[in-house]
């Protein structure tokens, strides 16, 4: 795996309008040498086309840099590598699209950009006022909360970070806690019910053995 591979938190995504070439059919259309429709004066049509931006960060440092893009120039495309020594180029624009893609077809489709980690909304350690400047932020589950550096915590518009850290933490601790205890309790009751089982299978089979044996005896 090559260490130019980008670690990237997808912000967020929207949709421009602007006037853009039009892809034309070279064999019985009037194109230039890129594929765009010409005029009768040999000019790019223009046409108003729907743009879509990403804006993405850093995974590490979401609140330092910010980066916005036209989608459609992330796509990976190895007929445009050019002079691409080893394939690292195209590896660094696979491993970012690859990151950036099942946000970008949740954001086509009207839905919530995915998350790792709990979202905010799951923590009652803070309001939903304190919650949306997390977000402006970049910061989307308590986890990234957590897990905050202390020159990050002074860019966040918020009173009192280092407490609302230290309380993500906790949450966090006593999640992993209860979970493992609901895990055991699931364990538990699933051994409980195999035991049942086991034993109800043992009377039937004694049940069933029980005429053969007093059979032979009288015999």
């Amino acid at each position: 795996m090559s260490n130019t591979e980008p670690m990237i938190r997808v912000m967020g995504f929207k949709t421009s309008y602007e006037k853009l070439p039009v892809i034309g059919d070279p064999v019985n259309e009037s194109c230039d040498h890129k594929g765009y429709k010409l005029d009768k004066s040999g000019r790019r049509i223009l046409e108003l086309q729907a743009e879509d931006w990403v804006t993405y960060s850093p995974s590490h440092s979401p609140l330092n840099t910010k980066t916005t893009e036209r989608v459609r120039l992330m796509l990976p495309d190895p007929t445009k590598m050019g002079e691409d020594q080893e394939g690292e180029k195209l590896k660094f624009m696979t491993a970012r699209w690859m990151q950036i893609q099942p946000a970008y077809e949740a954001f086509k489709k009207g839905q919530d950009i995915p998350i790792n980690g709990m979202a905010l909304a799951a923590w009652s350690g803070v309001t939903v006022e304190q919650a949306e400047v997390l977000r402006q932020s970049g910061i989307r589950t308590v986890e990234e909360v957590r897990d905050l550096t202390d020159g990050q915590l002074e860019k966040v518009r918020l009173p009192s970070m280092r407490e609302m850290r230290k309380q993500a933490k906790l949450f966090l601790e006593n999640t992993d806690v209860a979970k493992a205890a609901e895990r055991e309790a699931e364990k538990d009751a699933i051994i409980e019910q195999m035991a049942e089982r086991m034993a109800a299978m043992e009377a039937l089979l004694e049940e069933r053995t029980q005429p053969k044996a007093k059979a032979k005896d009288a015999a």
